[in-house]
């Protein structure tokens, strides 16, 4: 018989992993509650503390970003893409520090992105090489002082280091919300776009678990799935203004003030449809094709059919009375 499963979930205080945090009120505040597992919500600092929760499996699963899931899977960690959890969501900002008016402008300064491995990266690959901009890492700033320099880190941290970019080296970041809408609120940047305007609808996150707990516990992820479908389908049928109770729990989730969050749900474009959560296969291919053959950073493609299996979030949105 299977015995009831605590299912740790790695995950970062964005608005990309919020229908986790509904999920989590909900059975911690309604009443409600799963019947063959525990869910456990397990906040973290960086993609990189998550790959490792996962790896050592002090996780059962995450939301993770889709090409680190990706090179993951590559590398010979056993899991499985079960859904997206959203789409878009993401802001481009610009430093006002720097005083940016153009793309140009950007030339010899450092944009912030969350990963390597990240739908950001890619988004911003697209946008400046379309922009006729070349990206580079900082090594390559010394044999090219015009190239725009790409820096990696944690997302939680692009308010702090806009702020404190006393010599001018940070031009813009592209990050997941609400870090964009905070760098803007405390007047450190200005909007330059959403990522929605350079990929509509685009993926970036999904949920991914070990793959050895669809044998194991399959009736418990069935159920999980559901219930992340559930909480989506609530999060995209709200009406705006957002009801109190639902900034309220984000607030708590993503441990920002009121007015952030507010601002971040709404001018992100995010998107928690349910029928946008299935996995495409297609797009996924988009992504890892992208950044194996254009950007480089991925080393290999894989098998997207060993990668994925999409039969509980297909079921999960056929039992949703949309």
């Amino acid at each position: 018989m299977e015995k009831n499963l605590n299912i740790r979930i790695g995950h970062l205080k964005i608005i990309d992993h919020l229908i986790l945090g509904h999920s989590v009120f909900r059975l911690q505040s309604t009443g409600e509650r799963l019947h063959h597992s525990t869910l456990e919500n397990v906040p973290m600092n960086s993609w990189e503390q998550i790959c490792d929760g996962l790896r050592q499996r002090d996780l059962q699963g995450a939301f993770i970003t889709v090409p680190l899931a990706m090179d993951l899977f590559a590398a010979g960690l056993d899991i499985s893409f079960l859904m997206f959890v959203h789409r878009s969501g993401s802001l481009m900002v610009k430093s006002r520090k720097n005083r940016i008016k153009s793309l140009e402008n950007l030339r010899g300064k450092s944009i912030l992105i969350p990963h390597n491995l990240s739908v950001q990266h890619l988004l911003l690959h697209k946008l400046l090489t379309a922009a006729g901009l070349n990206l580079g890492p900082q090594d390559s700033f010394v044999t090219d002082p015009k190239k725009i320099l790409v820096e990696s880190t944690s997302p939680f941290l692009m308010p702090q280091i806009l702020e404190n970019d006393e010599d001018l080296d940070i031009g813009a970041c592209i990050v997941p919300e609400p870090y964009g809408s905070q760098a803007i609120t405390q007047g450190f940047a200005d909007k330059l776009c959403t990522s929605d305007s350079l990929w509509k609808d685009h993926p970036c996150c999904g949920f991914v678990i070990q793959k050895d707990l669809e044998t194991s516990h399959g009736k418990a992820l069935e159920e999980l799935v559901g219930h992340f479908f559930q909480s989506a389908h609530i999060l995209a049928t709200q009406p705006t203004p957002f009801e109190e109770k639902i900034l309220d729990f984000a607030q708590n989730f993503l441990g920002q003030e009121k007015d952030i969050v507010r601002q971040a749900l709404l001018n992100s474009k995010i998107s928690y449809s349910p029928q946008k959560l299935l996995p495409d296969l297609e797009k996924l291919d988009i992504i890892q094709t992208y950044m194996t053959d254009t950007m480089g950073v991925m080393s290999q493609t894989i098998d997207l059919d060993a990668f994925v299996n999409p039969a509980l979030a297909n079921q999960a949105l056929s039992e949703i009375n949309l």
